[in-house]
């Protein structure tokens, strides 16, 4: 195994971390599935007291990467969440209440805010050659992965109950954190930790400057708040509340959503080959999301339903391609983690407000009436792409 790393550390790293991300979303859908069988006001709940701490510790973790270093804090981060995702899987066997899955949502929230960053950063460390197309195939990657969890963690509820889905999820973790301790990146030193004095304010607000001033840097985070505000509630909250409106049960539901595995990975497949997609096509990807989600609330037919969740796999997958390299590419070297720090607050902000609002409007105004407005929002997004989606030539990667 460790010489499998040895020769191809990018490789194994990737491997393991779209696994864990896979485990991850497997085992959150099973939370928004039990949760969402106590009424939608429940999930709603679960999954935005995740958010709370993505929100508000998220720049943290990047002051935390820049310091301490990058695989440090991923090291870290994956063996706390390994630990409790095994204890959920043992404490779940009797039957989950509310209070528990809150808990479970509230420290995964902790950790991921601070694992992002430094795994945003991560894919840097390898050098600069084909840095746009290895950006874009770990954003695919990742994005499918946790679009795939809808689809395989219905599977999985239902053959193995949340316990089951907990257990694997706590063992992807591991297999990820042995991974980062194997693999060693050419270019580490570039995130190994910086100690000069600088208090974690004045980072922050060193890097919210750099960004503002950097062409495009504002128009990419607006474009990812207005994709954050959609996708995510779309999957989590939406989409099983539309399940269980339409009597699907939870495979059912599940298959619907491996709509997006066929088209994340259609993406990813070119993404691998040929690098980061045309501006236009990317500024395309949230039209064709949005035409995807219509399709969806008009539709009660399961395979009608899947092609449409495929739809917007794709487009959403179109538009991340084209905004990670570009993104990346801007980050000044000193600010890795930060500026991915500033990127993870435009992901997990929106879903503070998005999570409760989706869950409102289908609880109060019909599954439908919440579908159509991630709909036009979906559609506007578009607009800020436009400014966002630029690939320029990408400067080598130095300390």
């Amino acid at each position: 195994m460790r010489g499998l790393v040895s020769r191809h550390p990018f490789g194994c790293w990737l491997a393991a971390a779209t696994l864990s991300t896979l485990g991850d979303s497997v085992s959150f859908f099973a939370l928004g599935w039990v949760a969402s069988g106590l009424g939608a006001g429940a999930v709603g709940l679960v999954l935005t007291i995740e958010s709370v701490p993505l929100a508000a510790l998220v720049l943290v973790g990047g002051i935390t990467a820049d310091r301490y270093g990058v695989r440090q804090v991923m090291c870290a981060c994956d063996l706390v969440m390994g630990v409790v995702m095994a204890a959920l899987a043992v404490g779940s066997v009797g039957g989950t209440p509310l209070w528990g899955l809150a808990v479970v949502g509230f420290v995964s929230g902790c950790a991921a805010a601070l694992r992002r960053p430094a795994e945003g950063v991560f894919p840097r460390l390898f050098g600069s050659q084909g840095l746009d197309r290895r950006l874009a195939t770990v954003g695919s990657f990742s994005q499918v992965a946790r679009l795939a969890g809808p689809a395989v963690g219905g599977v999985l509820v239902g053959a193995l109950g949340l316990s089951g889905a907990a257990a694997l999820d706590a063992a992807s973790y591991l297999l990820v954190l042995f991974t980062l301790l194997s693999v060693r990146p050419p270019h580490a030193e570039l995130a190994a930790g910086r100690t000069d004095g600088v208090s974690p304010w004045r980072r922050v607000t060193a890097a919210v400057r750099t960004a503002t001033a950097t062409g495009g840097v504002p128009a990419t985070l607006l474009t990812i708040v207005g994709l954050a505000a959609t996708a995510l509630p779309l999957v989590m909250v939406a989409l099983p509340l539309t399940g269980r409106d339409r009597g699907w049960d939870a495979g059912t539901t599940g298959l619907v959503s491996s709509g997006w595995i066929a088209g994340g990975l259609l993406v990813t497949v070119v993404v691998a080959r040929r690098g980061a997609p045309p501006a236009a096509l990317s500024v395309a990807g949230p039209v064709l999301a949005s035409a995807g989600v219509v399709v969806l609330a008009a539709t009660e037919r399961p395979a009608t339903a899947v092609a449409a969740m495929a739809l917007v796999g794709v487009g959403c997958g179109l538009l991340t391609a084209g905004l990670l390299p570009s993104f990346v590419a801007r980050t000044p070297a000193d600010m890795l983690a930060r500026f991915q720090s500033l990127l993870q607050l435009a992901q997990v902000g929106p879903v503070l407000l998005a999570t409760p609002a989706v869950g409102w409007l289908c609880g109060a105004l019909g599954v439908r009436t919440g579908l159509v407005a991630i709909a036009v929002v979906l559609a506007a997004t578009a607009l800020a792409a436009r400014r966002a989606v630029t690939v320029p030539q990408l400067a080598p990667v130095t300390g």
